[in-house]
């Protein structure tokens, strides 16, 4: 009897094993995947660097401006000067991925609600989605996401908040 017992421990501990190895190469692999497809998809280098660039100058502007309390204290002039301007750069890119672009559209739609009526959830999202485009497409370096983009592994699992942004985009 203790040689099933034995047996099944060691079974047990080679599932475990080969469950954490094949999720750690699913993750590896989708990650890298999304990556060298977005930094292909371009026209070019430079149309690949000006949505990168974007991208992370407009999360890092998140950042500074609603991150750590400052949400408490929003400058809407500037909030909505910005989202006027993020809609216009995004309306003159050429993005060949087909994640990126409609992530980017999204982030179109909520910054357009921005510069019009100052809508705070709209600009948590638009936030969220620059977070994770920026750990997708640049690589930043943070644990947490969102979830609230195509591109990147994010919560794809029913939805995630893609479903969130769409579905409120979708009311708005």
């Amino acid at each position: 009897m203790s040689i099933f017992v034995r047996q099944k421990k060691t079974l047990t501990v080679l599932a475990l094993l080969l469950f954490t190895i094949a999720g750690s190469a699913w993750y590896y692999i989708s990650t890298t995947s999304v990556t060298e497809q977005v930094e292909a998809s371009g026209t070019g280098q430079a149309s690949a660097e000006s949505y990168s660039t974007i991208i992370s100058s407009y999360h890092q502007y998140y950042n500074r401006t609603l991150c750590f309390d400052a949400d408490n204290h929003i400058n809407w002039n500037d909030q909505q000067e910005h989202a006027r301007q993020l809609v216009s750069r995004i309306e003159t890119l050429q993005v060949k991925n087909e994640n990126v672009e409609r992530d980017l559209q999204n982030a179109k739609h909520l910054a357009q609600d921005v510069a019009a009526s100052k809508d705070r959830t709209a600009l948590l999202y638009l936030h969220r989605i620059f977070h994770d485009l920026d750990k997708a497409v640049n690589h930043y370096k943070q644990k947490d996401s969102f979830g609230y983009t195509y591109t990147g592994t994010g919560k794809r699992w029913f939805g995630g908040g893609v479903n969130k942004v769409e579905g409120y985009i979708a009311k708005n």
